[in-house]
């Protein structure tokens, strides 16, 4: 069973390239983190501007 892989042998074998190792990474890695800070920049704006409206809890 484990020996039953239909490759017998590695010549000839191609190379599969991908965009792992690419500039781009770099760039959706920085979007991503945007896209996480700034919605709690916008929750803590709005909890904030609540807070103001309806006093300090006194």
């Amino acid at each position: 069973m484990i020996d039953s892989s239909p490759i017998t042998s590695w010549d000839g074998a191609g190379v599969f390239y991908t965009f792992a190792g690419g500039g781009g990474t770099l760039l959706w890695f920085w979007v991503s983190v945007i896209l996480c800070i700034v919605p709690l920049l916008v929750s803590w704006s709005a909890e904030k501007k609540a807070e103001e409206r309806h006093g300090n809890g006194e």
